[in-house]
């Protein structure tokens, strides 16, 4: 039993564990809260009716991982649940990771249909009672804002001992799969904080090359952008020392050693230490039923933005789908309520050699009033379609956010600075404002000022995907594309017990050779990439 100035909690039970319970409360509370925690309570008798109350659920019989909550002054009760924590240093020893762990083991897993890319749907119930609670939740609250032409749901993350913050945002037609989305997002977020793994390899690349992804291949930076100062990451030599984490290449068939900071790009600085070899991002890390699905999900986001990137970089123009020949007619209605906002919707087509479909969406203000000009978000999946959409539905929310910027008298006077000095582009907002500048429309003339137009019947002979009914086998057919076109596919499984308990993997892709979407202008990826042997756009990218 806890006594709190306007509560008492009764319970762990085992085997549940009193310390996962206390860092899972304190990792959700709310500051008012977390400071009424550390409040000190008298330590005298509790009042009859409270203490037969708290009596009576003790000698209610256990029940794993749940406790109750006994309101003070109502004796109001409330029961819930919270998940171990994988670094507890009481009741959990995290494996270690090792060569062998990272072979995946296959099996055939059917998809929910022939044309899906899922093998299960997220089931909203299931995932809150898993991971939803104000008390002590992994994720302390979920909320659906009715405010945009869209669903829009975001989830908070609660991570023990370092961050409690919105991490997972649904964007869809409808409230109930948004909110599951949220959630969701937000589970695959938390892999990034932390290895599910110990790590045991520490070393220079030079000592285990032979079986180590080349960081190299990866995009890093040319020497001078070290002499930048401030500049916060290490320059890569082969002796450089760093920590390594096992993962699969499907190119090579076995597993291999990936530099740690790759993976878990939230992992704390060690004292003292300093950053990895570049910056790194979400990209690439993907969540699912299953390993194949997850691994499916992390390829075609880098894909989505090797594609974006590719074209950006290279101011290639791109072919623009004409939306009147779209047989799914949820795209042109989706296309048009972000065009009641006063801005143009372009649909443009980044699918690349390897067939993957890939789409760049673009919002163009109409108004010439001098609000935000421009707008992009991307999307990619084996439905070329719903890709689609889910951009669309991004674009629309993104949309009425730099809307919102515009408020600010100063946003336009911020967005000029951006676009003329790029360096000062740091973070991800910085980005949607660069890009919203109308002094700098023109950097976006090599999609504007000769589209091609794209027919949909004319473009789905290039995103074509065979109909599998295993997942499985749409994993081998992405690996199988990606290496005729000189990429492999390497996962780094970053599963923990978080995410199995509710019946997921979760895994972070890399391809080496690809394109990498970073946010900051000066931590851009483009040196040593075959496929960009030439950045002819020196401008920051506009991916939000």
């Amino acid at each position: 039993m806890l006594r709190e100035p306007r509560q008492v909690v009764v319970g762990p039970w085992p085997p549940g564990c009193p310390e996962c319970l206390r860092t899972r409360r304190a990792a959700a509370a709310s500051a008012e809260r977390a400071a009424e925690m550390g409040v000190e309570v008298p330590d005298r008798e509790l009042p009859t009716f409270l203490a037969d109350t708290v009596a009576g659920l003790a000698a209610a019989g256990p029940e794993a991982q749940r406790f109750w909550t006994v309101d003070t002054a109502t004796l109001a009760l409330s029961r819930h649940g919270f998940l171990t924590d994988p670094r507890c240093p009481r009741c959990s020893a995290p494996p270690a990771d090792t060569e062998q762990g990272a072979k995946p083991v296959r099996r055939a897993r059917a998809k929910l249909s022939p044309g899906s890319s899922r093998v299960r749907e997220l089931d909203r119930n299931a995932l809150a009672a898993a991971y939803v609670d104000g008390q002590s939740g992994l994720i302390p609250s979920v909320t659906s804002y009715t405010q945009h032409a869209f669903p829009f749901t975001e989830a908070v993350l609660a991570v023990p001992g370092v961050s409690r913050e919105a991490a997972g945002y649904g964007r869809t037609r409808d409230f109930d799969s948004a909110w599951s989305i949220a959630v969701a997002e937000s589970l695959e977020r938390l892999a990034a904080y932390a290895p599910a793994k110990r790590t045991g390899v520490t070393a220079g690349y030079a000592d285990v090359a032979d079986d180590a992804i080349d960081p190299r291949s990866l995009g890093l930076y040319p020497p001078d952008r070290f002499l930048v100062p401030g500049f916060p990451y290490r320059e890569f030599t082969e002796d450089a020392v760093t920590d390594w984490v096992w993962g699969y290449s499907f190119g090579r068939g076995r597993p291999v050693l990936v530099p740690e900071s790759f993976v878990y790009y939230r992992l704390p600085k060690p004292p003292g230490g300093g950053h990895g070899f570049a910056c790194e991002i979400s990209s690439g890390c993907a969540l699912g039923g299953c390993y194949e699905e997850a691994v499916l999900h992390g390829i075609l986001e880098v894909a989505e933005r090797d594609a974006f990137l590719l074209a950006w970089y290279g101011r290639t123009p791109l072919p623009e789908i004409d939306l009147a020949t779209v047989p799914d007619r949820r795209i042109p209605l989706v296309a048009e309520r972000v065009e009641r906002q006063g801005y143009r919707v372009h649909v443009f087509d980044t699918t690349r050699e390897h067939g993957i479909p890939s789409f760049w969406t673009l919002a163009e203000d109409v108004t010439g009033t001098g609000r935000p000009r421009a707008v992009s978000t991307g999307g990619s999946g084996l439905d070329p379609a719903a890709a689609i959409l889910a951009a669309l539905h991004e674009l629309s929310q993104t949309v009425e956010y730099v809307t919102v910027l515009a408020f600010d008298p100063g946003w336009r006077d911020r967005a000029r600075h951006l676009a003329g000095h790029p360096d000062d582009v740091v973070s991800m907002a910085d980005h949607l404002l660069c890009a919203a500048d109308p002094d700098s429309f023109d950097r976006y003339s090599f999609l504007l000022d000769a589209p091609q137009p794209l027919a949909w019947d004319r473009g789905l002979a290039r995103w074509h995907w065979p109909r599998h009914p295993d997942i499985g086998a749409d994993l081998d057919e992405a690996v199988r594309r990606f290496a005729a076109a000189g990429m492999d596919v390497v996962a780094v499984d970053t599963t923990s017990t978080e995410q199995t308990s509710g019946g997921f993997r979760c895994v972070k892709v890399m391809a080496p050779g690809s394109v990498p979407m970073t946010f900051g202008h000066a931590a851009r990826r483009v040196t040593g990439l075959p496929r960009l042997p030439e950045v002819r756009n020196p401008h920051p990218h506009p991916f939000p």
